[in-house]
């Protein structure tokens, strides 16, 4: 998989149990395009967190949008 041809985007509690945050970390070390978002107190599921999710998410999901109708010239 060619992963310098994609955006990634990770958002990760600081509180999660499940999959530390250091792994959030290293995978903004080494995957080209990652932009990382940490929420500061948020477990594995977001509980009582997930409003701080939608202003992360869409600004990502519309400048997705915006890149490819430019580049396919709309």
């Amino acid at each position: 998989m060619k992963l310098h041809l994609y955006r990634v985007l990770t958002v990760h509690g600081s509180a999660d149990e499940i999959i530390p945050v250091e792994d959030a970390l290293e995978f903004d070390k080494i995957i080209p395009n990652h932009k990382l978002h940490i929420i500061e107190g948020a477990n594995h599921c977001y509980t009582s967190h997930q409003a701080e999710l939608t202003p992360v998410i869409l600004p990502f999901i519309k400048e997705g949008l915006q890149h490819s109708a430019a580049e396919l010239g709309h």
